[in-house]
């Protein structure tokens, strides 16, 4: 059986889903889909393992690549973003978003 995904890494996950402005209204201006869309605990599916864009170790469960490319989402990320949390992450996809030219935070280099 896989591991599910750990508490901490789903929840910054959800974070990063709070934070986000997404939505179908956006849709015009990129021909894109809302991923995190299906990130719904509160409808029983709580292993963020199995959400669209997460992909985790098989044999550890930490979320090692999310594509959130073509996703929908606007606004910033700044140097609180709950990606950071992600410590495990080795391959982040967020193109093709419109995050208002935000530079990207040299946290970054915190990430695996």
């Amino acid at each position: 059986m896989l591991p599910l995904c750990h508490d901490d890494e789903r929840s910054a996950l959800l974070q990063f889903k709070e934070s986000r402005i997404s939505g179908d209204f956006y849709a015009w201006k990129f021909d894109c889909r809302p991923t995190m869309a299906s990130w719904k605990p509160e409808e029983g599916n709580v292993d963020c393992c199995s959400w669209d864009g997460v992909h985790c170790n098989k044999n550890t469960g930490h979320v090692v690549k999310l594509n959130l490319s073509h996703s929908c989402l606007f606004g910033s990320i700044n140097s609180s973003s709950s990606l950071y949390k992600l410590v495990h992450l080795e391959w982040l996809n967020l193109a093709l978003n419109d995050f208002n030219s935000s530079e990207i935070q040299p946290e970054i280099i915190n990430l695996s």
